[in-house]
């Protein structure tokens, strides 16, 4: 891969990098179910929290909301995404785009902001993981145990980071069967009780 900076003769616009492949290497690139479940797992996380839902609205307007809710944000927020992508191509989305809109200086607070973001949620998922194990295994309640498996955890996945793309892909990807696997063997539990 050779990479090429382009840089706008237009004082306003930020250098895009563009990749351009050279004859004999091949690339590994992400296929489209590992990228879905990796877009799922920074989106959501997985279906948890649908339990609250239903229990405070009922069954009728927890599915009527799960319906129309996509309508409503997730259709409009993806053709805005799409839209400004093609509009601002380059590395950089939302940051791009906030530094046309209001300038350097808030494209550079958008980055920053959206990497401490990442990092403080990045930070909570050992946590998380320890306090879903922790009603299976009351050792994780509290003391070294919590600790130490909050330190495996973070150690796990960030070595698993470091392995590359494709390989947290086809993690994800393991990671949303065994998490989606609970509600849809309850689903088909529930199907002959309607």
């Amino acid at each position: 891969m050779v990479n090429a900076t382009v840089t706008a003769e237009e004082s306003d616009q930020i250098p895009t990098t563009v990749t351009q492949p050279t004859g004999g290497s091949k690339s590994k690139k992400l296929s489209l179910i590992p990228l879905i479940f990796m877009i799922y797992f920074e989106v959501s996380g997985g279906p948890y929290g649908e339990e609250p839902t239903v229990e405070a609205a009922g069954p009728l307007l927890a599915i009527i909301g799960f319906i129309v809710f996509p309508f409503i944000w997730s259709i409009p927020e993806a053709l805005i995404t799409a839209e400004l992508s093609t509009a601002f191509p380059g590395n950089g989305g939302f940051v791009i785009w906030a530094d046309r809109a209001f300038g350097p200086f808030f494209g550079s607070l958008m980055g920053t902001w959206r990497f401490l973001g990442g990092v403080i949620n990045l930070a909570a998922f050992p946590s998380l993981c320890i306090d879903y194990l922790m009603n299976t295994f009351p050792v994780f309640t509290s003391g070294l145990p919590r600790e130490m498996g909050i330190l495996v955890f973070t150690l796990v996945l960030t070595f698993l980071n470091y392995t590359g793309l494709v390989i947290v892909g086809y993690v994800a990807v393991g990671l949303g069967i065994v998490s989606l696997a609970p509600f849809i063997v309850m689903s088909f539990f529930a199907i002959p009780k309607l």
